[in-house]
């Protein structure tokens, strides 16, 4: 018996969702879907049995006197398919920068688009080839993390490199304001954060938000982390050299 894990984002630019109705089909099986509302629309979540491997799912929207098919191809099983769809959109978008790029989203985000579909036009302008992580000297420490699409960014620091260990402080990261062709002045997309105290032996995670969400991560940059690995640890000098 299969289990295929699904999450459906439908999105209508009038925001009018209870005047549709919703169903999934496969192999001739009809079932209505219920949802509730988020930032980018209608959210579908479920699972769909099946006593076979399957390949696709339809989803279909009834509007009034029209209906609109859409065949979306699953992940690799038990993996969750995710989509983003837009009414007069004919795509199925399986990640959603290019979806609020689509001209049909209300919000519609250019930046996204650069990112998701013309990745060499989003590398040209947000692009950096500077030291990030953390660096460590004397009584200072140094942080740079590359979010480009964030919002805000902070460092939450904790007391000790133990699992549960408290949050001592959490700091404020200032994104830099440099553009430049030449990517190691290019700071556009770097946050970063200076801070005259001694941190070794302790652990920090970013604080990441950005237009629809916050996300509590590890630096990417890391060479140490708590022993769960959860959190990065703040090394010395030597002790990165050891």
């Amino acid at each position: 018996m299969y289990n295929y894990p699904m999450r459906i984002h439908y999105h209508r630019k009038n925001g009018e969702y209870d005047t549709c109705s919703f169903v999934k089909s496969q192999d001739q099986r009809i079932d209505l879907l219920t949802y509730k509302e988020d930032y980018f629309g209608a959210l579908f979540s479920f699972e769909h049995p099946s006593s076979h491997a399957l390949e696709s799912l339809n989803f279909v929207v009834h509007t009034g006197q029209t209906s609109k098919e859409y065949a979306i191809r699953f992940n690799h099983y038990p993996l969750l398919t995710e989509v983003w769809i837009l009414e007069g959109d004919d795509r199925i978008y399986y990640s959603e920068n290019p979806a609020i790029a689509s001209p049909f989203y209300k919000n519609q985000n250019p930046f996204a688009f650069d990112k998701a579909i013309n990745s060499a036009s989003f590398d040209h302008h947000w692009g950096y080839q500077g030291e990030l992580g953390c660096r460590v000297e004397s009584n200072h420490a140094h942080f740079s993390l590359w979010a480009p699409t964030a919002t805000e960014v902070k460092v939450v620091v904790y007391e000790s490199a133990a699992n549960d260990a408290p949050v001592w402080k959490t700091f404020e990261m200032e994104r830099g304001n440099s553009y430049s062709y030449n990517h190691k002045d290019n700071t556009i997309g770097v946050w970063s954060l200076d801070v005259e105290e001694d941190l070794t032996g302790k652990t920090y995670q970013y604080q990441v938000q950005f237009p629809h969400h916050q996300t509590l991560t590890r630096d990417p940059y890391t060479i140490a982390t708590s022993p769960d690995g959860k959190r990065s640890a703040i090394l010395s000098h030597a002790e990165k050299a050891s």
